[in-house]
């Protein structure tokens, strides 16, 4: 084999600056095109991006010679000054230092997809896996 083959899934979670509900629901479709739009640029494959007002969900699959550290550190800072820059914040903008990050087989892939395009609806009614939710707490 000439290069290397991967398929490795990544459900990743980050929160706003002490769950600050800074993402309103106006300002997110445009936060999440762009973050589509960063992952189409840093040629990550993005499967689903999405969240409520302090937090975001981010599915992609990452090429090897990327890291999950530098790929959450790309979107969160390019995204963070898309933030402050492009979008109607209340305040200054900015995201928690850390994130979660959780591996995803590829059987398992379509049931996260649908878990993060859900997120209002699981906020809503209170499904949700508190390992992915409680991530991030100040």
């Amino acid at each position: 084999m000439a290069k290397a083959y991967t398929e490795l899934y990544y459900h990743l979670v980050w929160a706003t600056w002490k769950r600050h509900p800074f993402l309103k629901k106006q300002v997110r479709p445009a936060l999440y095109r762009y973050v589509a739009h960063k992952c189409q640029a840093y040629a990550y494959h993005l499967h689903a991006v999405n969240g409520v007002e302090d937090h975001v969900h981010v599915v992609l699959r990452l090429d090897p010679a990327v890291s999950v550290a530098e790929a959450v550190r790309k979107l969160k800072g390019s995204s963070s000054r898309f933030c402050n820059n492009e979008l109607d914040m209340e305040t200054e903008f900015k995201w928690q230092e850390g994130y979660g990050a959780f591996t995803v087989g590829k059987r398992d892939l379509p049931e996260v997809i649908a878990y993060v395009e859900d997120q209002e609806i699981r906020h809503r009614s209170g499904q949700l896996d508190n390992l992915f939710e409680e991530y991030g707490e100040p």
